[in-house]
């Protein structure tokens, strides 16, 4: 159940919004059930977030409020599991942008960046699921924050894809 940087698989619909110059990488774990709907995965993965990255959600509020940037806080939230989940909701504050049998894209746009996020399920190995994430900066101020926030993406990235199969093992 190990979290491995991997290709996006390329079927995935982020690969129609890349750009030359974006930011994307892609983590990918092995899950014990297969027949989970990716709506239910992508409520796992964001829903219930650790103290420890609600602090760091904090603190990065706190840095870029005086920018002008959007805040997490201040974004319409949504934390209840449900069945289905559709294109305008929220899965906690990541607004869904679309949703496929097996990828569901929720994504943001603001001044300094854009992202996408892509919860796919792999149609050859359905318990295999990826979380990618892409980044379009916009201007110096959003490539200094994508500089400045790399390290601790990976972090909760692999954590979040880690719990997801502690979870659903």
């Amino acid at each position: 159940m190990a979290v491995e940087k991997t290709e996006l698989p390329k079927d995935s619909r982020l690969h129609g919004f890349f750009k030359k110059g974006d930011f994307l990488d892609c983590y990918s774990v092995q899950l014990g059930r297969e027949n989970l709907p990716i709506e239910e995965v992508a409520q796992h993965i964001f829903i219930g977030l650790p103290a420890w990255i609600d602090t760091l959600l904090f603190l990065r509020d706190a840095a870029v409020g005086p920018f002008g940037l959007k805040k997490t806080a201040d974004l319409p939230r949504d934390t209840a599991m449900r069945e289905k989940v559709k294109a305008g909701e929220a899965i906690n504050f990541f607004p869904v942008q679309s949703v496929a049998e097996n990828e569901i894209i929720l994504g943001e746009d603001d001044r300094h960046l854009d992202f996408k996020i892509a919860v796919y399920r792999d149609r050859e190995k359905p318990g295999r699921i990826s979380l990618a994430t892409l980044v379009h900066t916009h201007n110096c101020l959003g490539r200094t924050y994508l500089r400045l926030i790399s390290s601790f993406h990976v972090l909760i990235v692999s954590a979040r894809l880690a719990a997801l199969a502690r979870k659903l093992a």
